[in-house]
């Protein structure tokens, strides 16, 4: 299904809005190098296909699927990640505030850690509150958050950061993804993407569902 409205990106433009945001990660990396010292693999620009999932927050195990009949707002990052996750989160909190009652309760923003080996439940749950009550806080083994991120075309590595905790950063793609009430991926916006354009895509994906 696609949208009239011009300025809310559809799914037929995600692989676009792929090539806008690979890589907009947290950190500068001028050499590129991960802690292997391999380069990440960038692949071809093809729309991710998204894809059920069970991680583990603060108050147990969590699916997408326990969200069906509700727009999933769908964020990947760190908790200790400097810039570009607080912002998008930010950004993300100000598009759910333009929600009416109603319809804040038929969505379901969730967070999921790029850094497992770092980020606890709990910290998840403590750092994704500051935005918004409503954020969910997600992690898993290194290989449960690589095999979701894979679903939804994610890309990140570690890199190694005087000072940083535990003497690195993970650089990541940034994206919102929008998951709507039947499950599906349905856009995908870059970094830095207005609030009010991210709140016109929830408002659409409710109105269709209904």
């Amino acid at each position: 299904m696609t949208t009239r409205t011009a300025s809310i990106p559809t799914f037929g433009w995600v692989s676009l809005m792929l090539m806008l945001l690979l890589f907009a990660g947290c950190v500068h990396n001028p050499s590129g190098e991960n802690r292997s010292g391999e380069q990440p693999a960038v692949t071809g620009m093809q729309a991710p296909p998204g894809g059920d999932f069970t991680l583990s927050s603060s108050g147990g195990p969590i699916s997408l699927r326990d969200f069906r009949g509700k727009v999933v707002l769908l964020f990947f990052g760190y908790a200790s990640c400097p810039d570009v996750c607080p912002t998008s989160l930010a950004l993300s909190a100000k598009a759910l505030e333009s929600l009416g009652k109603e319809e804040l309760s038929r969505v379901q923003p969730l967070f999921i850690t790029l850094d497992p080996e770092r980020d606890t439940t709990k910290q998840l749950a403590e750092f994704v509150s500051f935005f918004h009550p409503k954020f969910i806080g997600l992690s898993g083994s290194a290989e449960e958050v690589a095999r979701v991120a894979g679903l939804y075309g994610v890309k990140y590595y570690q890199v190694e950061l005087e000072g940083a905790p535990g003497g690195y950063a993970v650089n990541h793609s940034a994206a919102i993804y929008l998951i709507a009430p039947d499950g599906s991926l349905r856009f995908l916006f870059p970094h830095g993407t207005s609030p009010r354009i991210v709140a016109r895509a929830i408002r659409y994906l409710l109105a269709a569902s209904r």
